[in-house]
Order: structure tokens, then C-alpha cells, then sequence
């Protein structure tokens, strides 16, 4: 055992370690090897302007506090990420420059370091508006089918922007089933996809010209589609059943849909179909010949269930027998 002094007016025991307490009031005397800090940070987004215009460059700025923050900042419009910044001085920026009118949502999420945590901002809501500058123009969209096609059937899609000089993309859009279809590159004025519809029914197609330095931004009025069962699916069965046919108000049971045969791929969507007309619970996706769903009932009384699987390019849709499955609530 040794004394030996450590600071002014203090004496530590040195036995096998070197006891903390005795270095309260030391300084920064000792650290334990490899320690990381937590200490919370807050951060926030401004823009340099609250009426960006598309097309035109706007400057956003991440305050992150404390200043002393190192590292980088990450700036997304949605879901979407548009950039990074590094921080200096706790302010990280970033040159933007929107495509697209209406509203876009910005938040900056700080990734923290070794002594600061991450923190993420609120959203700056900003409001996009059309230059003045820019030259308007419109897309139309056609298609040389005509009549009923079949679910698996290829057709060609061609959007015409006008005036032609005008550059970039056009996106496709199903917004029956809010799916993209493609995107094409503008050539001359026109953009060109083909696509195949795997779901019956009719379908609302657009094309949306996305604008660029010169241009405004346009989208066409929908092209109705309608699209019967090819001739050649396969035929489908559906089968419903429930974990449980008598649960209490508010208790989960899970619906199952088994569909045949088990190659068949795409969504089953469940209802509750005691009355007309029935009432979507909810879509599970297929695997294996599968698609689950957790649900429970807020009201007491017998519910009759049912499922509908939507079909495929290869398969056809299938509904359940309508008196299957019926479940007792109390």
C-alpha cells in the first residue's frame, strides 16, 4: 500500500486500481478508456426563402444544438432524401432545388457523433408555386389498344408533351391501384412505356410530365383501361378460416386465407360481409398460398367472413364460400 498525491490537498490509496471517488474535485484528471457521451441535441430546419419557386435554388440551414455537434445532417422532402450536409460551427446547409409544384415537407436529421445523440427536426412545411419564367405545358397520353384487353396482355403507352422542346421525364401512373408503372425519358416530345395489368377491372392511367428549367411541370387527363380475366389463367380457389369462431368484444382473432394452388402470388382482401354492402377488414399479402390477418370486433353479434383473392397474370381471382366462416362476438 502507497500514498501518493494526486492533486492539491487530496491523497489517494493506490491498492490494485485507483478508487474514482478519491478524484472528485481533480479536473479532468482520468476518462475511462473508450467512453462515448449521450448528451441530448435538438435541431431544427429553416429555408432562405418561405415562397420557393420550382426550378430556383433555395438554400436550407440545420441549426443543431449545442454548437459543439460534429458530423453530418441528413435533408429529406417526405420520405425521400435529397442531401447532406457537415456540420460546422452546429449549422449544416444544403442547395435544393425543387422539380415539382404543391407542398413539400422538409425535415434534417442529425446522425450524432461520439459525445452528441441524433436527433431528427419537425417539418418545414413549404409551398412550391410555378415560376413565372416557366413555360407551361401539356401532356396528353394515348395508347394504340383499343377495346378490352386481357390481364397479362402488354400495351404501349405514349405521353405527348407539348411544347416538344421541353426535356426530362414522364412517370405513369395506375392510380386505380396507386402503382408506377415506368418512366419514360422525353424524346421529341414524347415518352413511351409499356405495361401489363395483372388486376381485372378498370383502370385510370396518367402521365406526369416532371418539368424542367424551361418548363412547368404537367399531367394528362386519365386514359380509362379495362381489363378482363385472360382465357388462359389458371383457375383459383380460396379458402377461409378463423383461429377462433367465438372471441369477446376488442380480443384478436386471426383470419386466414389459404389459396390453391400455393404458386399463386398477389393480395387477399378479407371482409366482413354480414351486411350489404360488405366491409373491407383489411389485405394480407399471399406467401406460399397463405395471406393472414389480425382483427377483432368492437361490437358484440355474429359476423359472416369472407376472402377475395384479386387474381394474378397467371392466376385467376377467387372468393371464398360466403357462408363459411362465421364468427360470434360476446
Amino acid at each position: 500500500m502507497k500514498h501518493m498525491p494526486i492533486c492539491s490537498g487530496k491523497t489517494a490509496i493506490l491498492l490494485l486500481v485507483t478508487a474514482a471517488p478519491f478524484l472528485a474535485g481533480c479536473g479532468n484528471f482520468w476518462e475511462a478508456p473508450g467512453s462515448t457521451g449521450t448528451s441530448a441535441t435538438s435541431i431544427s430546419v429553416t429555408s432562405s426563402t418561405t415562397t420557393p419557386v420550382q426550378g430556383v435554388s433555395v438554400t436550407l440551414t440545420a441549426t443543431v444544438s449545442p454548437s459543439a455537434a460534429t458530423g453530418s445532417v441528413a435533408f429529406s422532402d417526405g420520405s425521400s432524401s435529397i442531401g447532406n450536409g457537415t456540420l460546422s460551427s452546429g449549422t449544416a446547409t444544403l442547395s435544393y432545388t425543387f422539380t415539382t409544384t404543391g407542398s413539400h415537407s422538409i425535415t434534417a436529421q442529425y446522425g450524432g457523433d461520439s459525445t452528441y445523440a441524433g436527433s431528427t427536426s419537425s417539418a418545414l412545411v413549404l409551398t412550391v408555386s410555378a415560376s413565372a419564367t416557366l413555360t407551361p405545358t401539356a401532356t396528353t397520353l394515348t395508347s394504340p389498344t383499343t377495346g378490352t384487353l386481357t390481364t397479362g396482355e402488354s400495351i404501349a403507352l405514349t405521353a405527348a408533351v407539348a411544347p416538344a422542346a421541353a426535356t426530362g421525364t414522364v412517370t405513369f401512373n395506375d392510380t386505380t391501384t396507386s402503382a408506377s408503372l415506368g418512366t419514360g425519358t422525353l424524346s421529341s416530345g414524347t415518352a413511351t412505356q409499356s405495361a401489363t395489368f395483372c388486376v381485372t377491372g378498370q383502370h385510370q392511367v396518367t402521365a406526369a410530365y416532371g418539368g424542367d428549367s424551361t418548363y412547368a411541370d404537367s399531367t394528362s387527363t386519365p386514359l380509362t383501361l379495362t381489363i378482363d380475366a385472360s382465357p388462359t389463367l389458371t383457375p383459383s380457389t380460396t379458402a377461409l378460416s378463423a383461429s377462433s369462431n367465438s372471441v369477446s368484444t376488442g380480443d384478436s382473432v386471426t383470419l386466414t386465407a389459404t389459396v390453391a394452388p400455393a404458386a399463386a402470388t398477389g393480395t387477399v382482401t378479407f371482409y366482413d360481409s354480414t351486411n350489404t354492402p360488405a366491409v373491407s377488414l383489411g389485405t394480407g399479402t399471399l406467401s406460399s398460398g397463405t395471406a393472414s390477418l389480425p382483427t377483432s370486433f368492437s361490437t358484440a353479434g355474429t359476423y359472416q367472413l369472407t376472402a377475395a383473392y384479386s387474381g394474378s397474370c397467371t392466376y385467376a381471382g377467387s372468393n371464398s364460400d360466403a357462408s363459411a366462416v362465421s364468427i360470434t362476438v360476446n
